[in-house]
């Protein structure tokens, strides 16, 4: 009977050593991650990591513990510096423009009409701005409105007018010069689309995420692979740890019984 209990305790210390090994391994494996972007918006936290997958670099996104309704983006600590120089790249993460509810009213007490007029102004280019930089493929996007304020008494009213930078990853814009006019157009009053000039900058794309191997062992695979490889092999260790458990708790208890049966053989009770 003895012996039994032996063999419980044992294989109960086996078990607690195999399960703390297997914690271990996986808080150290997620603990690896560091955050290159923090205190984002949903669409800017995936844009984030769509730029660190064309990069190479494999991202995910949770939420920020420090921002409430605020996401981050993490990356293995082996690759913060190549992230870090794609999303500088990218102009990743982009400052949020105030627009027209955050402007308008704010700075003074009592607003003149021509401080009002120019929060407008600034607030409806920097609406148009969002509009553009929403769209993939444009990296930045600069808009400058002239809308001049109404005279009445003026004998030629002066026109609005309209210019924007648009600058885009590859050779070609992500968006015709057309639909932009006639966005910009859209947003301000008695502004012709032909009124809008339109500049195209184009940027160089980065460099290829297949064409960026790095070692996992004895094999090399795609950077952006990385670390999906090494959960599917946290993965698979843990079920082969948690397999191992069993099967010696299972011979465990067999011995005992094994032994159970044989001193109850000696004494004659079988």
């Amino acid at each position: 009977m003895r012996s039994g209990v032996v063999l419980e305790y044992a294989a109960r210390r086996i078990d607690m050593r195999f399960r703390l090994l297997t914690a271990l391994l996986l808080s150290t494996l997620f603990a690896c991650t560091s955050p290159v972007a923090s205190n984002l918006e949903e669409g800017d936290a995936n844009r984030v990591v769509l730029a660190l997958d064309r990069a190479g670099v494999g991202a995910s996104k949770d939420t920020d513990p420090v921002a409430e309704g605020r996401f981050r983006v993490n990356v293995a600590r082996q690759d913060i510096a190549l992230a870090l120089s794609a999303l500088r790249a990218e102009e990743l993460p982009r400052e949020r423009p105030k627009g027209v509810l955050e402007t308008v009213g704010k700075g003074s007490l009592i607003p003149s009409a021509a401080a009002e007029h120019a929060q407008i102004v600034a607030a409806t280019g920097a609406e148009i701005q969002r509009s553009i930089e929403s769209v993939d493929g444009v990296l930045s996007a600069r808009v400058h409105i002239q809308v001049p304020v109404s005279d009445p008494f003026a004998v030629t009213p002066q026109k609005p007018t309209a210019s924007v930078l648009v600058e885009h990853r590859g050779t070609t814009p992500p968006l015709p010069a057309d639909a932009i006019a006639k966005l910009v157009s859209g947003a301000v009053a008695n502004l012709p689309s032909q009124d809008v000039s339109i500049v195209f900058v184009p940027r160089s794309v980065p460099a290829s995420a297949q064409a960026t191997l790095s070692p996992l062992g004895p094999f090399s695979v795609a950077r952006g692979s990385v670390r999906s490889m090494q959960l599917v092999g946290a993965l698979l260790l843990a079920i082969v740890a948690i397999f191992g458990v069993a099967c010696t708790v299972l011979a465990l208890r067999l011995s005992r019984v094994q032994a159970q049966l044989s001193a109850a053989l000696s004494r004659g009770e079988v």
